[in-house]
């Protein structure tokens, strides 16, 4: 579809006197032919805006007139079949070799179809940066669903992409559960994340009862931040554990990081060069007077007010007067840390070999220099409501003269996962009951019961637990990050269109009606028709539609764009018999836009972290 839309931005070109890019960019998907352009609104705003006040604007000015003058002059190519006005487009209507091109393209470049050049820069993506003292509950699952979708888009789209997870080993909630596991049971039983969280659960209402047990956990608090020390190092152990629990949890959606960044170790190896290089360039103040005195502070107050309205304490402290960190001065130096800005960095050790084959790495005292960070573009997968801060650490960039790094910092916020009356809570442990572990299980509960198909149980737990997974992500990619989610199985799991497991049943199709021959596709010259001719165009938008997801940051667009093909392959179906068309020709090609289909809904929905069964 690239080289046909350079073939017709070349058309316009020499039609209408413009630019190839002017031209390229004109185009879009018309409903009034395969390929319109907008050429001429272009042209004729710009007639206008040349018309000195007071003047009539040109008759030529007309986006209708100048569309029929364009096309009039629009040469011939093998591409187009004709080419006409209407209105202000001027629309092209593709030729039946054309087609035969789109179809061949897919079928010759298979699973690489759609990808994207090679990108220059890396992209550093870090999700979902759960607190290490509990399980992921569902809130948590849209995190790191639209990270791991986001990565794979944008690698596919030809960036080097690395996965890194934050894990903040240091904050007041790790202390509590540290306090809670030297002092009460230390006899884990059940996956571990779970087990921990519970028993968060049940120290936190101990603080509620009895206040001065506080004293004993800020105590904590104290040494596992100042670090060298036996509580410091069994804060580091638990926190390990409990990750390689998450990660579990995190393997059995697909989901791969390949670093682990622990708050303990920027404590340790970056902090003190990082504060160092945020006070030589100015862009934080020491406070000598009022609440803040001797805080090392931003001063916000003017610059923000216009995003966030009149905040009542509009400057924000990044170091306490005690020269203790609070999360956002921590997380400033972090991303220097990340595009490269500090002297300093890490070392690494192995954490987990996952079942990918890849090892994901953790930063450690033990370890050796790896190649992480260093990135030229930034992605935080985190909540809306940590929207202020994020644009804090934008700004400190900004003041410290690093305006490209804050420019390409990236908060890709999302709504939360609530329960009907409150938000989860993992103090009041309102995520009991929706860990994503027992929303998996649930699933595949549920579509073993549904499964029709006479299978082995080997194959049939596989094919459970790929539609289970499959019922999830959809639901909670389909939606726009910045919406709330409600999950409803009955829509997750309706077989009669707009879910996961309605996709891969579309998919489950193309592979019975090309396992039901020996005959080879081909794509031969034949007349297509409109169905043939309206599923092919949507196979060949599959490409525009990763850019756009990779621009964006956006992968609900692939989940609907999935949707429009198994519409379109479904019409197709009806219309165009296959395995019994009317003649070899016919059947060759349609076998071939069957085979198209496919690739496309496999690697579509590939990025959105969806496998394919071959049955259902």
């Amino acid at each position: 579809m690239l080289e046909i839309k350079d073939e017709i931005a070349g058309l316009i070109t020499k039609a209408a006197g413009v630019g190839a890019e002017e031209a390229l960019a004109s185009l879009e998907y018309g409903k009034f032919g395969d390929i319109s352009s907008r050429i001429a609104f272009t042209l004729a705003q710009k007639q206008k805006t040349s018309t000195k006040p007071g003047q009539k604007s040109p008759e030529g000015a007309n986006p209708a007139k100048l569309a029929a003058e364009i096309t009039k002059k629009i040469a011939t190519s093998p591409y187009v079949a004709k080419t006409e006005a209407m209105g202000p487009y001027v629309n092209f209507h593709l030729s039946d070799k054309a087609y035969a091109s789109l179809l061949s393209d897919v079928l010759s470049k298979k699973e690489k179809y759609g990808a994207g050049k090679k990108k220059k820069g890396k992209v550093v993506i870090e999700f979902p940066s759960v607190n290490p003292n509990k399980p992921w509950h569902i809130g948590h699952l849209r995190n790191a669903l639209l990270g791991d979708s986001v990565a794979r888009i944008l690698e596919f789209d030809g960036h080097d992409v690395e996965r890194m997870d934050y894990i903040d080993d240091l904050g007041l909630q790790v202390a509590q559960s540290l306090w809670g596991f030297l002092n009460y049971e230390q006899n884990p039983h059940g996956k571990f994340d779970l087990w921990l969280g519970e028993q968060y659960v049940g120290i936190a209402r101990k603080f509620e009862e009895d206040k001065t047990l506080m004293e004993d956990v800020r105590e904590v608090l104290r040494q596992i931040e100042e670090g060298g020390n036996e509580v410091a190092e069994a804060g580091r152990k638990l926190a390990e554990r409990c990750v390689l629990s998450q990660y579990e949890t995190a393997f059995a959606f697909g989901i791969y990081h390949d670093v682990l960044v622990f708050e303990s170790d920027i404590m340790e190896n970056i902090f003190d060069e990082g504060i160092e290089s945020i006070k030589d360039n100015k862009a934080v103040v020491i406070e000598t007077e009022g609440k803040n005195e001797g805080c090392l502070v931003v001063k916000l107050s003017e610059d923000f007010e216009k995003e966030f309205g009149k905040l009542e304490n509009p400057d924000k402290v990044l170091v306490r007067s005690d020269g203790t960190a609070v999360y956002t001065g921590k997380d400033v130096i972090f991303h220097l840390w990340k595009f490269g800005k500090l002297k300093k960095g890490f070392k690494y050790e192995p954490f987990v070999k996952q079942p990918n084959g890849k090892t994901a790495y953790m930063s450690s005292a033990r370890g050796k220099p790896m190649d992480f960070g260093d990135a030229n573009s930034v992605i935080n997968v985190i909540c809306v409501d940590q929207k202020y801060p994020q644009r804090v650490v934008a700004e400190v960039l900004k003041r410290m003269d690093f305006e490209d790094e804050a420019r390409n910092l990236h908060h890709l916020s999302y709504e939360l996962v609530g329960l009907p009356d409150e938000k989860f809570s993992g103090r009041k442990g309102t995520w009991i009951g929706y860990t994503a572990d027992e929303l998996l299980a649930e699933g595949q509960t549920r579509v073993m019961d549904k499964i029709k198909t006479e299978m082995e149980d080997g194959e049939k737990k596989n094919v459970a637990r790929m539609v289970s997974a499959a019922a999830i992500k959809f639901s909670f990619l389909r939606t726009g990050p910045e919406k709330r989610i409600t999950f409803k199985w009955e829509e997750a799991l309706n077989m009669e269109g707009d879910s996961g497991p309605y996709l891969q049943y579309a998919y489950v199709r193309t592979q019975g009606i090309l396992g039901k021959t020996k005959e080879k596709p081909s794509v031969e010259e034949v007349q297509f028709n409109p169905q043939e001719k309206q599923l092919i165009k949507k196979l060949a938008q599959f490409q525009d539609m990763v850019a756009r997801s990779a621009k964006e940051l956006a992968p609900h667009h692939l989940a609907q764009y999935g949707l429009e093909v198994a519409g379109e392959f479904s019409s197709f179906y009806t219309t165009s018999p296959v395995l019994a068309a009317e003649d070899e020709k016919t059947r060759k090609t349609r076998l071939a836009i069957t085979m198209a289909t496919s690739i496309v809904l496999k690697n579509s929905l590939g990025l959105i972290g969806i496998d394919c069964p071959e049955r259902m």
